[in-house]
C-alpha cells in the first residue's frame, strides 16, 4: 500500500480492500496500514448493523437511501482506542449531507449526520 499526503486537508489517504482511509497529521504512522486491515475486517463483520444504523438515521429524510456508501474511514483515534469514524455519502439527492458512524472496539458507538 502507498499513502498520499494532501497538503490542503493535512491528512494522509490510502486504500485497503476497496475502502478509502485517512489519517490526519504531517507525519505518517506506518501502523495505519495494519489498522486499516483490522478496520476493514470490523467493517465487514458489522456491515449489517452499520447499514441498519445508517438507514435508521435516514428514515425521515428525503434522500435516496440506496445510494449510501462509504466515502472514507478516518483512523485518527485508532491507535489509542481502536476507534474509527466512517463517513457515508449518497447521490445528488443528499446534497451536502453526510452521515458518520463511529465504531470503537468493534462496537457501534455513535451515529451522526449533517451538512
Amino acid at each position: 500500500m502507498t499513502a498520499k499526503y494532501d497538503s490542503k486537508l493535512k491528512e494522509w489517504a490510502f486504500e485497503n480492500e476497496g475502502i478509502e482511509f485517512s489519517l490526519s497529521g504531517t507525519s505518517f504512522d506506518e501502523n495505519a496500514f495494519q489498522w486499516s486491515k483490522e478496520a476493514s475486517a470490523i467493517i465487514h463483520k458489522l456491515e449489517a448493523q452499520i447499514k441498519g444504523k445508517v438507514m435508521e438515521c435516514l428514515k425521515d429524510l428525503p434522500y435516496n437511501k440506496a445510494a449510501a456508501k462509504i466515502l472514507v474511514v478516518n483512523l485518527d483515534g485508532y491507535r489509542e482506542s481502536k476507534s474509527m469514524d466512517i463517513a457515508f455519502v449518497g447521490d445528488e439527492t443528499w446534497g451536502d449531507f453526510g452521515l458518520n458512524v463511529v465504531v470503537t472496539n468493534s462496537q457501534i458507538e455513535d451515529v451522526y449526520g449533517g451538512d
